[in-house]
């Protein structure tokens, strides 16, 4: 019997039994199904189950919280399940998901969620390696000329280097691509000489002075002209091409004969979508993407106080319910368009401000079992950037104090924002992750400001626990029904 074996049965019966169940997938907290109809799922059943923190709806999927266990939980859940740890789905064949999923907002929520899962962890692992070797040279500069520098840095930033080819595999999954067409066709994107084209004088310029629309043209193909950029970090093209190259693979499947279509399927589908992610994809992508990047750094300009305690404020809101898939993107987008982030640092105090909350409930409480079942743990993932556990466990049973958290954590992005904190390099959540907002000249305001403002969002928190108690909802509701 494996450790969570009668957990995942409980929960199979809960979400309606395996038939009910079209995949499932999982994230740093929680399991995530799509279900063929959710009112056969028992949600009030799976809330009160041991093991299971909460259960959210939301981006098409039915969210089974159950901590940072999730890992474990979810490889048994395979086994006894007999799910597909590698689901995949074409975008188009949703007739039998729940009216949810049929919903533009919630599939596209859930398309993005299902690409940028997979990949998140080892983006952020990299990161962190990088972030970390940042703030090493802070202090001794001389390190970076060093080869155990060279080699470090290459370890913690081959997932940048190389990241049109990660997303294309991660695309490719979700929208049925052959994995190793996917990688292929994303390699095309980076291939070296193509590159070193972008370093050499380009043969004429289109749109010239519009600071948007203005690209180099490095020759033709086929009597279009080619606009080569540089797509090392580049999140949007990966995306439609391989969507391209899904319907592609899939209209040749269906008309060629059977004795050339493995070979054939395969040639058309590599020519048809790289040439047109080359040629058109990739160049109207990366347009979109500076405007976007351009749009949120002039929304910031407009009042970076006002923009850092809104998103601040509302940050841990909107992972409650799965809906920060939709923002995440957005900060890949920026810092390929312009080397850094100015919307991902409004957050950053959202995580310290939850884990002062854990911390004034480890102080406060008085309850020893609470601290060792619910409040150390999610103090614990706090510090490591996993929120989920504390949101769900200690926050929502208590409005006051979870409303006190979330205005602290908008007062630390408001003094983010008017410092002009930056986020330069992807890497672990939470405070583990404040090397990542070093820049290449080393700590400056932008940063000194980021710290500040999470320390006083933490400290906001803490405070707060002090002030409102440890106290849930339900039980505050109880004693006044009893005393009165």
């Amino acid at each position: 019997m494996g450790k969570y074996e009668e957990l995942c049965t409980t929960i199979i019966e809960g979400v309606g039994g395996k038939d009910n169940v079209v995949d499932v997938s999982h994230c740093v907290t929680r399991l995530r199904f799509r279900l063929n109809d959710v009112a056969k799922a028992d949600t009030d059943g799976l809330k009160a189950t041991k093991g299971v923190i909460d259960v959210i709806q939301g981006a098409g999927q039915y969210q089974v919280v159950v901590g940072p266990q999730v890992e474990g939980i979810y490889s048994e859940l395979l086994e006894i399940g007999g799910f597909s740890a590698q689901a995949t789905l074409d975008v188009n064949e949703d007739a039998n998901l729940t009216d949810e999923k049929n919903d533009p907002f919630s599939k596209l929520l859930g398309l993005i969620s299902s690409i940028f899962q997979p990949i998140l962890g080892t983006l952020m692992a990299g990161g962190f390696i990088v972030s970390a070797l940042s703030l090493i040279c802070v202090f001794a500069p001389d390190f970076k000329g060093t080869t155990t520098y060279t080699v470090l840095y290459a370890i913690g930033y081959a997932v940048f280097k190389f990241f049109p080819i990660i997303v294309a595999w991660s695309a490719g999954q979700k929208f049925g691509v052959k994995p190793v067409l996917s990688m292929v066709i994303g390699a095309a994107l980076i291939y070296p000489d193509l590159i070193a084209l972008v370093s050499s004088d380009p043969t004429s310029i289109l749109f010239e002075g519009n600071s948007l629309l203005q690209a180099s043209v490095y020759g033709d193909v086929f009597g279009i002209p080619l606009i080569l950029l540089n797509y090392y970090v580049q999140v949007l093209p990966s995306i439609p091409i391989m969507w391209l190259a899904s319907k592609v693979q899939k209209f040749f499947s269906g008309i060629l004969p059977e004795i050339i279509r493995s070979i054939f399927t395969n040639v058309f589908t590599l020519l048809i979508s790289t040439l047109a992610g080359l040629l058109i994809i990739g160049p109207t992508t990366t347009i979109l993407a500076n405007a976007v990047a351009v749009g949120i750094q002039a929304f910031l300009a407009i009042s970076p106080a006002l923009a850092g305690f809104v998103v601040g404020t509302f940050w841990s809101l909107l992972v409650m319910f799965g809906l920060h898939w939709a923002i995440i993107p957005l900060w890949f987008v920026e810092m390929s368009a312009v080397g850094y982030s100015t919307l991902n640092p409004l957050n950053f105090a959202g995580c310290g401000a939850i884990m002062g909350a854990c911390i004034g409930m480890v102080i406060k409480c008085k309850n020893v079992g609470a601290n060792s079942s619910l409040n150390i743990p999610a103090l614990i993932s706090c510090f490591f950037g996993v929120a989920e556990p504390a949101l769900y466990g200690i926050l929502i049973p208590r409005k006051k104090l979870m409303w006190a958290t979330f205005i602290g954590a908008g007062i630390g992005g408001a003094i983010a924002g008017i410092c002009g904190a930056k986020w330069y390099t992807p890497g672990a959540n939470g405070w583990l992750g404040l090397p990542c907002y070093i820049g290449p000249n080393g700590i400056d305001m932008g940063f000194i400001g980021l710290a500040v403002g999470g320390l006083i969002a933490t400290a906001i928190a803490i405070a707060a626990v002090f002030v409102l108690g440890t106290k849930s909802d339900a039980e505050v509701a109880a004693e006044k029904k009893n005393a009165a």
